[in-house]
């Protein structure tokens, strides 16, 4: 199930503008103005035979699924093969930039090669269909990414909500947004509504990712009672018992947070987040030793090119007392840029910085984050 939802989220939304530093150039093709585009949505179906094989090839992808190193190699063939079927299908090339966003994480791709195909695909879809929902969704992520233009961000989900009223996941996104921006209040009946009208595949997705919110609303008896709801439907989600571990150490539960940590991520070949998040557990239960092994690990695979989760190294520094380390590390985040269903924009509500939240550098932190 965790793979599952992980994997629906990769092909939900655009992944590929998450990779790329503020202080480069826009990438060609991307706007420097906030967009006008309207969504446009269609009923016409391309009944070409090319359009009909390269869709056919397109849904074929979902056999593979969830996302393992075998599996993303055979889709990027697939969604190749589509390409070549049709040069023309828009929808061909945004699903294999979401892919090579993806293969970073989940095949051990070398992140730079994962981001620059990413981003040349998507910006030939866009280029092909600047009116899509998914391309205006992944102007909004690249707003976020590369301007740190939150306004805009939020503008282009509210017009793609105008016209496409029942997309549950960007009607889900736009709450993320109102919850970083301090409207919680808001931010939850706007989770209720895309709830109600989400399938039941974008349903579970939701579900599963709206503790991060309510753990930086600081709201951790919700945070550990909801994923215990959750759990108990379905023994084993990881990412819930990821959640339940850092609020449970919001509250002092080191001990029990590390044995959350611990289900949630079992082995140091992991992946990179919650590899992070076992390694702080580890420091914050006093055991240094673990703790830093676990570090470690993430370290050489940095140094590999291989992904990583800098926002979470950066919290493992913290909890050593390392503040050094842990500004370089998030230095790193802002430099990088971040997404909607990044860090970063948490970076005011997230308890794990309040020891050096008053530090000069933290002020110029956020300044830079846009923040």
């Amino acid at each position: 199930m965790k793979k599952l939802i992980i994997s629906l989220i990769v092909f939900i939304g655009c992944s590929s503008l998450y990779t790329f530093a503020q202080q480069k150039p826009l990438p060609k093709g991307f706007p420097s103005e906030c967009p006008t585009n309207l969504p446009k949505l269609t009923n016409e179906v391309n009944v070409s035979p090319q359009r009909m094989r390269s869709d056919s090839l397109i849904e074929t992808r979902k056999k593979y699924l969830p996302l393992t190193k075998e599996s993303v190699g055979k889709i990027i063939e697939i969604l190749e093969s589509a390409i070549a079927a049709d040069t023309t299908n828009d929808r061909a090339y945004y699903t294999l930039s979401d892919i090579y966003g993806s293969a970073p994480r989940f095949a051990g791709m070398q992140k730079k090669m994962g981001s620059e195909k990413s981003l040349e695909y998507f910006f030939k879809a866009f280029s092909l269909n600047p009116h899509s929902v998914t391309g205006l969704r992944g102007i909004a992520e690249g707003k976020i990414a590369l301007q740190n233009d939150y306004t805009c961000a939020r503008e282009i989900l509210e017009r793609i909500l105008k016209v496409d009223t029942k997309n549950a996941w960007i009607r889900f996104e736009y709450a993320i947004l109102l919850a970083a921006q301090n409207n919680f209040t808001e931010a939850y009946k706007v989770r209720e509504k895309a709830l109600a009208d989400a399938d039941s595949v974008t349903r579970r997705s939701i579900l599963y990712n709206s503790t991060r919110m309510r753990f930086m609303a600081h709201d951790y008896d919700w945070v550990i009672n909801y994923s215990d709801s959750l759990i108990a439907r379905n023994p084993g989600g990881a990412v819930l018992h990821f959640y339940k571990g850092l609020a449970l150490a919001e509250l002092g539960k080191f001990d029990k947070a590390l044995e959350e940590s611990k289900i949630a991520t079992p082995s140091l070949q992991g992946d990179a987040g919650g590899v992070g998040h076992l390694a702080r557990a580890y420091v914050q239960a006093g055991d240094i030793e673990n703790g830093k092994k676990a570090l470690q690990e993430l370290l050489d695979r940095f140094g590999r090119g291989e992904h990583v989760v800098k926002y979470q190294i950066a919290g493992v520094y913290e909890a050593l007392g390392d503040f050094d380390n842990t500004f370089m590390w998030l230095n790193r985040v802002v430099e990088d840029g971040d997404g909607i269903h990044g860090w970063l924009l948490w970076l005011n509500h997230d308890p794990r910085w309040q020891r050096i939240r008053s530090d000069e550098r933290f002020k110029e932190l956020t300044n830079k984050a846009g923040l």
